[in-house]
C-alpha cells in the first residue's frame, strides 16, 4: 500500500486558506478606504472659497487663451502656473499646486465643431485627503 502524504496536503490548505484571507483583508481595506474618500465632507466656507479658486483659474485660463493660439495652448495653460501637462487621447491635463490646501487640475479638451474652442474643466481637490471639492467647465476661445 502507499502512503499518502497527509502533511504535504495539510501545508497546501493552510497556505490556501491564507491566501484567501490576506485577499478578503484586502478587499475589505480597499472598500474602507473608498468609502472613507466619498464620505468627506466640506463645509459651505470651504466649497466657496474653492469655487472662488476656480473662477480666478478660469479667468487666468481665458487670459492666457486670448494671447495664445490652439496648437499653442499648452504653453499657454504653462504661462498661468500650471506644470507640464498629462496626454491621454485628445485631453490635457494640468496640476498646480498652491500654498493653500487646495490643489487644481484643470483638463482641456478640443471642441467638436469649432477649431478656436476648447472644452476647459477645473477642479479644486483637498490636499489633504485628496478628495474634490468643487468643478467648474466652460469653454476658452483661442487667439486665432
Amino acid at each position: 500500500m502507499k502512503a499518502q502524504n497527509q502533511k504535504g496536503a495539510s501545508t497546501t490548505k493552510i497556505i490556501a486558506i491564507t491566501i484567501i484571507i490576506l485577499l478578503l483583508i484586502g478587499g475589505a481595506v480597499t472598500i474602507f478606504y473608498d468609502v472613507a474618500d466619498k464620505s468627506v465632507t466640506f463645509s459651505e466656507e470651504e466649497i466657496s472659497s474653492a469655487t472662488a479658486i476656480a473662477q480666478q483659474e478660469l479667468n487666468l485660463a481665458s487670459t492666457a487663451a486670448a494671447y495664445f493660439t490652439f496648437d499653442k495652448r499648452a504653453a499657454a495653460i504653462q504661462s498661468v502656473g500650471y506644470g507640464e501637462p498629462e496626454i491621454e487621447k485628445s485631453t490635457m491635463t494640468f496640476e498646480k499646486h498652491n500654498e493653500s490646501n487646495v490643489y487644481v487640475l484643470l483638463k482641456l479638451q478640443p471642441h467638436e465643431s469649432y477649431e478656436e474652442l476648447s472644452r476647459v474643466l477645473i477642479q479644486i481637490f483637498d490636499k489633504e485627503n485628496g478628495a474634490m471639492i468643487t468643478e467648474l467647465d466652460n469653454v476658452l476661445t483661442w487667439k486665432k
